[in-house]
């Protein structure tokens, strides 16, 4: 998540780590910021008037909290400690409160009018998720992957079961106030991924492996410290992308997950 972060800021100028909201727009990475920017103000304007307190969960790059201190909203954030949370911290200087924690070990004695998870709601165990985020915000406002029930396996990962979720929602006594499923306009995401492993990383691979078997000494000993330090990771690479090219893009998504923007009301919420 750190490289991604650094790929992406550098290379496209854009600071956003989730996926992009692609409307008209073509899946290329010359779209990306202004599709994850798209994804960001849609999100936002789910937050119901009368909201001015959000406790969001997983912070990222601090981007998102950035842009609600923009719209004068009060932003507390709740992220486990890493090199990814430090930057927010630094780049939102000391305007929002951190908590370095899980969110299954957070605890406050603050109320919020709003709990947000932007695609981290799949990180958390299910029912702590939901009772958890009840208790702290009068609204939980989720945008995230899940799981279609569906009799094959995915080769898509990611996502609580959303029939799993229904079910929780109803017994923990939380109203649904929106639930709009958005899959066709992120589904175009994993186009964009699949065009990128095909058309870069794994020529990139192949070149590397070509010059631990060809180059002189010292450049193959440089490719060989990195294949070894990196074996695993490209293991999983081969696995996830290069062996089920085909299966990973948006026609798959669409198959097996959902993507939903879901506003959550908690009457029952102490204040």
């Amino acid at each position: 998540m750190d490289l991604a972060h650094i790929f992406l800021r550098y290379f496209f100028e854009t600071e956003y780590l989730h996926f992009g909201y692609w409307d008209k727009r073509e899946p290329k990475f010359s779209n990306l910021k202004g599709a994850q920017e798209l994804y960001a103000d849609n999100l936002q304007k789910m937050i119901p008037s009368g909201v001015r307190t959000i406790l969001e969960v997983g912070c990222g790059s601090g981007e998102m909290a950035k842009k609600l201190l923009a719209a004068d909203y009060q932003v507390d954030v709740v992220s486990p400690p890493s090199i990814m949370t430090s930057l927010a911290q630094e780049k939102l200087d000391g305007k929002v409160g951190f908590n370095e924690c899980l969110f299954e070990d957070f605890e406050s004695d603050k109320r919020y009018d709003l709990v947000l998870f932007s695609e981290s709601f799949q990180f958390v165990k299910l029912d702590t998720a939901i009772r958890k985020a009840s208790q702290y915000g009068k609204y939980v406002l989720i945008a995230d992957v899940f799981k279609k029930d569906v009799a094959e396996k995915s080769p898509i990962g990611g996502g609580h079961s959303y029939a799993d979720f229904t079910r929780l929602v109803k017994e923990n006594k939380v109203q649904v106030v929106t639930d709009q499923d958005v899959t066709p306009f992120i589904a175009p995401q994993f186009d964009l991924e699949a065009d990128v492993m095909q058309g870069f990383v794994k020529p990139f691979v192949s070149v590397l492996e070509r010059m631990y078997k060809t180059s002189g000494f010292v450049m193959r000993s440089l490719v060989k410290i990195f294949l070894f330090f990196n074996k695993k990771g490209l293991q999983k690479l081969r696995q996830k992308h290069f062996e089920n090219s085909g299966r990973r893009n948006g026609k798959a998504f669409e198959q097996y997950k959902y993507y939903r923007f879901i506003l959550l009301e908690s009457a029952g919420r102490p204040n």
